[in-house]
């Protein structure tokens, strides 16, 4: 019964806390961020519960039991009352329980609404299930109750031994970095790039996990996924629950923590304690003596303050420790010589921001409420200063903090640097580094008008955190909030490459900032303006404009509007949202023209000037159209999908012309109709360009570094585009479209082609043409497109080029204008090229791998097409590797700076260039056409010559290091996943694409041999290379069976067609 009113008492005075309706806000706001991330009805409902559940518990647990711990169980000391509270007849063991169970029931009871939350916004996707209810009501009892317990009590026991807030939220913070450190290492799946990087790790946190996910996630890679746990999980949670009572009897026995503190010595003989006479001052106020003294009492009174001298100290050590832990990381199993921009970009891109944000916060807080907290207010109010002048004073402070900030940040990247012998260039330091300081400052600034103008330290607190959680988190998203600008007080600056540096983004940082720097101080006015002295008193001009106040507002208002109009005026369809629409739009008017008979385009003149120094390029285009149909063409749909109009265009006979603007289509209707097998010349123009408030992004960008030009989406296309439509069941069923209802491949192809009726939407064309241009470019730079080169000169200060293709192509163009060395050689038919830099001894061994991959491909499976093959360097835009027709780029970092580990049984950038190279036969040689089949054709079947190829060139050694490779990879992200499991023909997913692709094939070269596959290879050529019937993955399978016996018949259904996994994880199973 004493329980019971203890309790309730408790809850009377926590209902009163404005900081536990802050919670009931945030807390469901966080779940139903996580809970609407939800990528489509084809996920396993349970598992992707679970896997939400286990994120809310991870990241906002540890926080929320941290926050309402003072409230709690440090009231009494907050409020001086302890002597009081310990003179009530309440024993100690009542009242921790007391609070201990009320703080448990209060995390117990955000958590129970978080999960419900998670739990009634995954039902309304996935209809009732009475499943999901009972996995909701066991995670809430094993996985919350027992870690709500542990945490309420772990502060109850911190504070019997120490009544301090700041230790409290030190520990709760700690613990909460400390578990997201140990949970990336353990390959959690809420953790994107997390790893198992120990099995030791891996079994000792199946034990020691306080959520006991470790124990779940390790029985997430079972068919189906056993979510209610086994042993070790209910040993995890027993242990925790006997670690909790523990807990609570040691508490009892805590004896509190005493400051040693030193008597006062007798100071009433001192000159300053003996009574002077008065004497009246006349106050001489000086605003700039003013503004020092109290920037300099500002500065000092934090610097002296130990926990702030705690949190310098620990950012100099975790900025070195983060930057020195992965400066030499170049990818998994490479490492790279390190340089300055390497150690600054482990830092200046997020964790610098992020955290240098939550530490701008903290100080704003205390620079702007330290009045209040020492009770100065009232008397700092009747002082003789402006305004202005100590919010002035504040942000003086607030700048020289975050210059110490990004000082410290310098010493520890310096630091790291020296000890991993990295190439040291101290020009980039204060480059990279001061765009940091200078978002920092401009958020302070707006943290700073917050505290100015609020009254209440709460509500500033809270529009403040409100402020990041819009910058940091995809709850602007959630709102529809996509415009650019709401990254406040940033840029969409890009991280500086080796190859380019900042040149990607270095024209979006100044025009952005210049806004937000324009904005900021408008408000700094205005909130000097509106506030009396401090935040508490109000001003009787507050909400009034005055002259100058006005001019910088609009001042602030303009710059926006000119960086809005700016912005859209360069990317239109800047959002999903209105991708989407487009794509919708599209569809609804001119779906119809599917069935409405046009010609082919085969062959394209093209003239392309690309003017690197002006970002532009000019494109003029003659197409040669065939009428390939039996019935003759009237009319053509002709458009793109590029903020680049299509200008000029005409045909070679009379036709009329109908501008579709909105969507950038044309109908072109001709007066004598096209016959069949009869041919058009089609003329346009586009003129490209870079844009200037947007970074630049793959797959058109023209930089002085590097120009890329690829002609999808760039360039007209004819007909109904199926590739624009939109494929997600609900965006569909949004935009008021008709389901799709394509079954998968191995469905939908599951008959030879001609034997049954093939689905209306499916299409089986190649679309390939001849092409000829001639690309222009600056003096010193070397213009690239595909086919053979035919000449190159010089002409009005410009270098030309001369390209013609031996024969059809895959419609995949692009040109190229690229500055750096060439490594060319002759290799049989072929001329190959490559280009970089800086030529090295990687430059040596991609050229290798294009020559071991045209020697194999051409003995074993088909010869290569074309006469010339080139290789590109690109920069470190997101992409490692990518492959056009006759050529390739590959990541500058990973491809030509990197090299293996020390621990690396293969080296990873053999294995990228053979993969890449691979595509001109898997992707753009047989693999399009089909455009409702799978990627097995194209990146699975590459993924079969890395091994032979590696095998061949290394050993097989090397082999089973990359199968080993790839089966950790496999492993981690079936744990991870929450998409139903398909087979390996109809996969879409990575992880299935490729390390699964691996160990299949790794598989099947041991149970079959490499002759069985090779053969089917070359049926797949015979019968279904260009221009015949285009191939599906499907037909690959028929013919590996067709030369198989029936049990072998049954281990490819089972590896190709089948969803069990346990073969491919077994590591026995690709031992050679």
């Amino acid at each position: 019964m004493l329980l019971l009113k203890l309790l309730h008492n408790e809850w009377h005075y926590l209902i009163r806390q404005p900081l536990l309706w802050l919670a009931l806000i945030l807390l469901p706001l966080a779940a139903y961020i996580f809970a609407t991330g939800i990528t489509g009805i084809d996920t396993i409902a349970d598992k992707r519960l679970q896997a939400l559940q286990m994120t809310l518990l991870m990241f906002y647990l540890p926080l929320l039991c941290g926050a309402l711990a003072p409230l709690v169980f440090l009231r009494d000391q907050n409020h001086d009352m302890t002597e009081l509270i310990h003179t009530t007849p309440i024993q100690l063991p009542h009242r921790l329980l007391a609070r201990v169970s009320v703080l448990s029931l209060l995390c117990a009871g955000l958590m129970l609404i978080g999960f419900s939350i998670i739990y009634y916004l995954l039902c309304r996707h996935f209809g009732f299930q009475a499943s999901l209810l009972r996995l909701n009501l066991w995670d809430f009892t094993f996985m919350a109750l027992p870690a709500c317990a542990f945490y309420a009590m772990l502060a109850g026991c911190l504070t019997q031994r120490f009544s301090s807030n700041v230790v409290l939220y030190a520990v709760f913070a700690s613990l909460w970095l400390v578990y997201l450190v140990l949970a990336s290492m353990t390959g959690a799946p809420m953790l994107a790039g997390s790893t198992t990087s120990s099995d030791v790790l891996f079994n000792v946190m199946r034990l020691l996990d306080p959520f006991g996910n470790t124990a779940l996630i390790a029985l997430y890679q079972h068919n189906p996924p056993q979510l209610c746990g086994d042993s070790i999980f209910y040993l995890n949670r027993l242990l925790y629950c006997l670690l909790t009572a523990g807990l609570f009897y040691f508490s009892l026995r805590l004896k509190p923590y005493q400051n040693r503190v030193k008597p006062l010595s007798d100071d009433s003989g001192h000159p300053l304690a003996q009574q002077q006479p008065y004497r009246a001052v006349t106050a001489k106020p000086a605003s700039a003596l003013q503004l020092w003294q109290l920037t300099r009492t500002a500065l000092t009174t934090l610097l002296k303050q130990r926990l702030n001298q705690f949190i310098l100290l620990g950012w100099t050590l975790l900025l070195g420790n983060e930057v020195l832990s992965g400066i030499h990381y170049a990818e998994p199993l490479a490492v790279l010589h390190p340089t300055s921009l390497d150690a600054l970009n482990r830092i200046a891109d997020d964790v610098l921001p992020f955290l240098g944000s939550l530490l701008t916060l903290l100080w704003s807080y205390q620079l702007n409420w330290r009045n209040r907290h020492s009770a100065m207010t009232e008397l700092i109010a009747a002082a003789p200063v402006r305004s202005g002048i100590l919010l002035a004073g504040n942000m003086l402070a607030l700048t020289a903090l975050i210059l110490l900030m990004m000082l410290l940040s310098a010493l520890a990247c310096l630091a790291a640097e020296w000890l991993a012998n990295s190439e040291i260039n101290l020009r980039l330091y204060p480059e990279v580094l001061g765009k940091v300081a200078l978002s920092l400052t401009l958020l302070g600034a707006l943290f700073s008008v917050f505290h100015t103008l609020c009254r209440s330290p709460l509500t500033a607190a809270a529009c403040c955190v409100a402020t990041l959680l819009l910058k940091y988190t995809p709850l602007s998203g959630k709102l529809g909030l996509t415009h650019t600008m709401w990254n406040i007080a940033g840029s969409p600056l890009q991280p500086a490459d080796a190859y380019w540096h900042f040149e990607q983004s270095q024209s979006v940082f100044w025009p952005f900032m210049t806004f937000w720097l324009l904005l900021s101080i408008a408000l700094l006015w205005l909130a000097a303006r509106w506030s009396h002295r401090s935040g508490s008193f109000t001003n009787p001009k507050r909400w009034t404009l005055n002259l100058s106040s006005s001019l910088l507002l609009i001042l602030a208002v303009m710059s926006g509007v000119h960086l809005h109009l700016n912005i859209i005026a360069e990317r239109p369809l800047m959002s999903s949202d209105l991708r989407e629409q487009w794509r919708a739009n599209y569809e609804q008017r001119y779906a119809s023209w599917a069935a409405v008979a046009q010609p082919g385009i085969s062959h394209i003149e093209a003239q392309v000037d690309i003017y690197p120094q002006q970002g532009e390029a000019v494109f003029t285009l003659d197409y040669t159209l065939q009428n390939r149909t039996a019935e003759p063409v009237s009319k053509l749909l002709v458009g793109n999908y590029s903020a680049t109009a299509i200008a000029g265009l005409r045909l070679s006979v009379p036709h009329s012309i109908e501008a579709d603007q909105q969507l950038g289509q044309y109908v072109l209707t001709l007066t004598q109709p096209l016959a069949p097998g009869d041919t058009v010349q089609m003329h346009s123009k586009l003129n490209f360009r870079q844009h200037s408030y947007w970074p630049a992004v793959l797959p058109q960008l023209v930089k002085p570094s590097f120009s890329y030009l690829r002609g999808i989406p760039l360039l007209p296309t004819l007909g109904f585009q199926t590739e624009y439509q939109l494929r997600n069941p609900e965006l569909r069923q949004q935009y008021g479209l008709a389901p799709l209802e394509l079954a998968k491949p191995s469905q939908l192809f599951a008959a030879a082609q001609g034997i049954v009726p093939v689905h209306p939407a499916v299409t089986t064309q190649y679309d390939w043409l001849s092409l000829h241009s001639v690309v222009s470019t600056d003096v010193g730079q070397t213009p690239l497109a595909q086919g053979e080169l035919v000449r190159q000169w010089q002409q009005h200060g410009r270098q030309y080029a001369e390209y013609q293709t031996r024969g059809p192509i895959r419609n995949a163009l692009a040109w190229y204008s690229i500055s750096g060395q060439t490594l060319s050689r002759q290799h049989g038919a072929t001329r190959l090229t490559l280009y970089s830099p800086l030529l090295n001894a990687a430059a040596e061994l991609n050229m290798q791998a294009m020559q071991d991959t045209l020697d194999w491909m051409t003995q074993h499976i088909a010869p290569y097409r074309g006469t010339a093959l080139s290789l590109l360097a690109m920069p470190d835009m997101g992409a490692t590797g990518y492959a056009l027709p006759q050529l390739i780029m590959i990541n500058h970092r990973v491809g030509f700076r990197a090299e293996p580990s020390a621990d690396a049984g293969f080296d990873q950038r053999y294995r990228r260039a053979v993969h890449e190279t691979a595509h001109q036969w898997f992707g753009h040689d047989i693999g399009n056409g089909v455009l409702a089949d799978s990627a097995f054709l194209v990146e699975s079947l590459a993924k079969y010559i890395e091994l032979v190829l590696i095998e061949q060139r290394y050993g097989s050694t090397a082999m089973q290091a990359l199968v080993e490779y790839e089966r950790e990879r496999f492993a981690l992200a079936v744990r991870r996943s929450t998409e139903q499991r398909s087979a390996l023909v109809d996969a879409t997913a990575s992880h299935d694409l490729y390390s699964r692709a691996t160990l299949v094939f790794a598989i099947l070269r041991q149970q079959l041999g490499d002759a069985v596959i090779r053969q089917a290879l070359q049926q797949l050529w015979q019968q279904h290379a260009y221009p015949q019937t285009p191939a599906t993955s499907m037909d690959f399978v028929r013919a590996l069976q067709a030369q198989l016996t029936a049990p072998q018949q049954q281990l490819v259904a089972q590896l190709l067609l089948g969803t069990d996994l346990s073969l491919l994880l077994d590591s026995d199973t690709t031992e050679r």
